[in-house]
């Protein structure tokens, strides 16, 4: 099952999204952007299942929190773009 990644330029911002996401009750953690992916300063994200991904994504662009790129995480440990 893949992992999805909602990269954020500061943390504040991730926090935000991240009680948004808990107060849809959509299970989500928050930790710095794998330098991999990590572009213009996003340097943090909310990780969230396969399963949540699109009510997540909905979830953040009717509050209003602004993230910067989706990131899938393969099994195989590689990122992808959504």
């Amino acid at each position: 099952m893949y992992d999805y990644f909602f990269t954020f330029r500061t943390v504040t911002s991730a926090q935000s999204a991240a009680k948004t996401l808990t107060r849809a009750g959509i299970r989500n953690a928050m930790a710095r952007t794998a330098r991999q992916v990590q572009q213009m300063g996003c340097g943090y994200s909310i990780r969230v299942s396969a399963n949540n991904y699109n009510a997540a994504k909905d979830a953040l662009r009717h509050a209003g929190d602004r993230f910067s790129k989706i990131y899938m995480k393969l099994p195989d440990g590689s990122w992808r773009e959504v």
